[in-house]
C-alpha cells in the first residue's frame, strides 16, 4: 500500500520548481503535452460525432426510425383496419404503408434508375416534401404524377410543362404467362415538381401516388412492400415487434435506421475507429515526453531521497513516490486537456467560430459523455502505463 508521506512528496514535486530551470521545463512541456494531446483527442472525437449527425441527418432523412417489411418476399397484405389499429397504438406517432420499386425513367433522349416510392396523402415526409420543393408542390392524391430530385431531373432535361412527361418501367411481378410478351410494365408520369436537399438523395428518391406504383408492378388492394413508422417515445424493440406482431398476421422483420442504411453506419464507425487510433497514437508518442520528465526527475532527487531509508523509508517507495508523480501529472492533464475542450465546443456552439469550407454553415461538433469518458479513459491508462514502465526496478 502507498503511504500519505508518499502522496504528499508526489504532489509536492508536481508543483515545486526544481533549482534547475532544464528540469522545470521538461515537466512543463511534459505537462503541456498531456493537456494538448487530451484536448485534441476530444475535439477532433466531438468534430466527428457533430459531422456524423450533419450528414446523417441529410442521408437518412427520408428514413423512418423503424420499419416493418416482410420476413420473406417483398410484399406485405395489411388491410386498412390493421393500419389503423398500428398507429393507435400508444408509442407510435404515425404509420404509413409505401410500395417502394426499382424503375427506370425516361424520355426520348435521357433514361436513369430510382427507387420510385409510392405513397399515401398522409404520409409522414409530406409536409417535409413540400419544404424542400424547388419547383413545383407534391400531392400523393394526383394519380401518375412524379415528385423527382433536382439532380436526377438535371440529368433527365426535365422540363414544368404539360407537354413533359416521363416514362416509368419496371420489372412485371407476375409474369409467368406464356402469353405476357413483355417482362416491363411501364407507365407516363407527369412532373408534379421538383425537390433539393442533397445529391444523393435526389438521384435514389422519386415519389409518387400509391396508387400508381401499385398499378406499375401489379400489386393488389392492401399490398405494400413496408410500412414506415415514427415513434411518439422510445421503446424497446422487442416490444414494437411483439405489439406488431399481435396486429399484422404474416411473418415480419422491423429494421431500424443503422439496419436500413447498414454500409452507410459501418464505415461511419470505421471512420470513427480509425480516427480515434490515430489521434491515440499522437497521444502515445506525447508520453515519451513523461518519460523524459520523470526519468530526469528520478536523476535529479535520487540523492535526496536516500534519507527515507534513514528515515524508515520501505523499499520500493522511491519507486512508488515517482509512480505517484506520473499518475497524478496524468490526472490534472486530462482534467486541464477536457475542461480545455469543452470550452472550445461551447464557443464553437455558440458563436460559430469556424465555417464549414465555401458554406456559411457554423462547422457541427458535438460534445457528448461518452467521447469525454473515452478521452479521459485512453490517457489515464497511457499515463499509467507510461508511469509503471518508467519507475520499474528502481534503486535508491
Amino acid at each position: 500500500m502507498f503511504n500519505s508521506y508518499i502522496y504528499k512528496i508526489a504532489v509536492r514535486y508536481f508543483f515545486s520548481k526544481d533549482s534547475k530551470t532544464i528540469v522545470n521545463r521538461i515537466n512543463g512541456f511534459a505537462f503541456f503535452m498531456i493537456v494538448a494531446s487530451s484536448s485534441v483527442l476530444l475535439i477532433v472525437l466531438s468534430a466527428f460525432s457533430g459531422l456524423k449527425d450533419f450528414g446523417l441527418s441529410y442521408t437518412s432523412s427520408f428514413d423512418p426510425e423503424i420499419k416493418v417489411m416482410p420476413a420473406l418476399g417483398k410484399s406485405l397484405n395489411v388491410s386498412e383496419e390493421k393500419i389503423k389499429e398500428i398507429n393507435q397504438l400508444e408509442f407510435i406517432e404515425s404509420a404509413s404503408p409505401v410500395i417502394e420499386e426499382k424503375v427506370v425513367l425516361s424520355n426520348e433522349l435521357n433514361s436513369g434508375g430510382v427507387l420510385l416510392k409510392g405513397v399515401l396523402p398522409d404520409y409522414y415526409l409530406n409536409s417535409s416534401l413540400d419544404s424542400l420543393s424547388l419547383i413545383g408542390a407534391f400531392s400523393p392524391s394526383k394519380k401518375n404524377t412524379l415528385f423527382l430530385g433536382a439532380d436526377l431531373a438535371s440529368s433527365l432535361e426535365v422540363v414544368m410543362s404539360d407537354d413533359f412527361s416521363l416514362t416509368a418501367t419496371a420489372v412485371k411481378n407476375n409474369s409467368r404467362s406464356i402469353f405476357s410478351f413483355s417482362p416491363f410494365n411501364s407507365i407516363k408520369l407527369d412532373i408534379e415538381g421538383v425537390y433539393q436537399i442533397s445529391s444523393d438523395i435526389e438521384k435514389k428518391y422519386a415519389f409518387a401516388p400509391i396508387e400508381t406504383v401499385s398499378s406499375l408492378n401489379g400489386f393488389g388492394k392492401n399490398t405494400y412492400t413496408g410500412i414506415e413508422i415514427i415513434l411518439s417515445s422510445n421503446e424497446n424493440i422487442n416490444n414494437i415487434i411483439d405489439e406488431l406482431n399481435l396486429i399484422i398476421d404474416e411473418d415480419i422483420r422491423v429494421l431500424g435506421k443503422e439496419e436500413l442504411n447498414p454500409a452507410l453506419y459501418k464505415m461511419l464507425n470505421t471512420e470513427n475507429i480509425a480516427v480515434y487510433l490515430i489521434f491515440t497514437l499522437v497521444a502515445i508518442i506525447s508520453m515519451f515526453n513523461l518519460v523524459g520528465s520523470l526519468t530526469i526527475m528520478m536523476v535529479e532527487k535520487k540523492k535526496d531521497l536516500r534519507v527515507l531509508n534513514a528515515l524508515g523509508g520501505r523499499d520500493g517507495d522511491f519507486n512508488k513516490i515517482f509512480l505517484s508523480l506520473g499518475v497524478f501529472t496524468t490526472l490534472v492533464g486530462v482534467f486541464a486537456g477536457i475542461s480545455l475542450a469543452v470550452i472550445v465546443v461551447v464557443a464553437q456552439n455558440n458563436l460559430s467560430l469556424i465555417f464549414v469550407p465555401g458554406t456559411s454553415i457554423p462547422y457541427p461538433i458535438k460534445l457528448s459523455s461518452l467521447n469525454v469518458f473515452i478521452v479521459f479513459a485512453t490517457i489515464l491508462v497511457l499515463g499509467l502505463v507510461t508511469s509503471v514502465w518508467s519507475t520499474r526496478k528502481l534503486n535508491v
